[in-house]
């Protein structure tokens, strides 16, 4: 099995920008971001052997009735590295749920590819939460993650910081990386690099929010099967209409618009599902919501799910604290 490595908007920069020691130059396209769109970075003179530290801080501005959530899209790592330490942390929640995914590729010594994954969820104490795991083996492929909190009774920002640290083993020195983040709020992400305790960069990103409702799937690639639970997030300001029955709710739901649009679907709130035995591929998940205002609001992301064959090896990792 091959390891892993991401973060969430702090837990997939950290991927993004895992060079850090030494004379490594990383540069951006741009600073200022939209959830969801596409960042390139430009990596140069990462060398073998670099023990590097990278500490990505995300300062949420929560808007009124939201949750703290955020994440980052697929994102391939060029290279091997080992003896990584992860630390996660925040400030201003009563709980936390971090889900991070892996890809890793096929090669000479593993000729198919497989995924493996984990959950971290537990609650803060004192408005603080903490957690620390390590990982040893060579590690490369693709990563993408996702961080949910709740955050304190009347909390303005919730400040989450991931913490790399490792040494690369091989692979290029220079290469270019695409990726993106979404945050359910407006947000500050600080990206610091350290050379043996010496930090060397630091830059600023800005993140705007989704700009309305969003949702997230806990685990989103998954076999035919395994259950999957969907956590709905209302517009700030925004409250659901409870309706008066099972069908009459104020949320319906499709597991598939794109194919299954009127016949895989839920009135739940934040329903779990289960994918049939002829589900294959991509799924869109869409989700349609009245407001006890009277509005209403669609949401869908499109391939958010992803349905794998029994034939590709799916694994947990680490010493997650809950059972996916």
């Amino acid at each position: 099995m091959k390891g892993w490595q991401t973060l969430s908007i702090g837990t997939l920069l950290v991927c993004l920008f895992v060079a850090g020691a030494g004379a490594v130059s990383i540069s951006l396209d741009k600073t200022d971001l939209a959830s969801n769109e596409e960042i390139t970075a430009t990596v140069t003179d990462m060398v073998d052997g670099v023990h590097y530290e990278q500490k990505i801080t995300v300062v949420q501005h929560i808007k009124p009735g939201m949750p703290s959530a955020f994440g980052a899209n697929n994102i391939t790592w060029p290279f091997a590295h080992e003896d990584d330490k992860f630390v996660m942390t925040n400030e201003n929640t009563l709980s936390n749920k971090v889900y991070i995914g892996h890809w890793w590729p096929a090669d000479g010594k593993d000729p198919q590819s497989g995924y493996e994954d984990g959950l971290w969820q537990s609650n803060s104490v004192n408005g603080k939460w903490r957690d620390v795991f390590n990982y040893e083996f060579d590690q490369t492929g693709t990563y993408h993650t996702t961080w949910y909190s709740k955050p304190e009774s009347g909390a303005d920002t919730v400040t989450s910081t991931f913490t790399i640290y490792g040494t690369k083993l091989s692979g290029p020195e220079d290469f270019v990386e695409k990726t993106s983040f979404w945050s359910v709020n407006p947000a500050d992400v600080t990206i610091e690099w350290f050379a043996d305790d010496v930090l060397v960069s630091s830059e600023t990103i800005t993140l705007d929010d989704v700009g309305g409702a969003y949702f997230i799937a806990i685990p989103d690639v998954l076999k035919v099967g395994n259950k999957i639970s969907f956590t709905l997030i209302p517009a700030s300001g925004k409250k659901v209409a409870a309706g008066t029955g099972y069908f009459d709710q104020g949320v319906w739901w499709s597991f598939d618009a794109d194919d299954h649009l009127k016949t895989w679907n839920s009135r739940l709130r934040n329903p779990n599902f289960y994918y049939p035995r002829w589900a294959s591929g991509f799924q869109s998940p869409l989700v349609e919501i009245k407001y006890t205002d009277g509005s209403k609001e669609t949401v869908e992301r499109s391939d958010y799910v992803q349905i794998i064959s029994d034939r590709v090896s799916r694994t947990r990792f680490f010493d997650y604290h809950a059972n996916l």
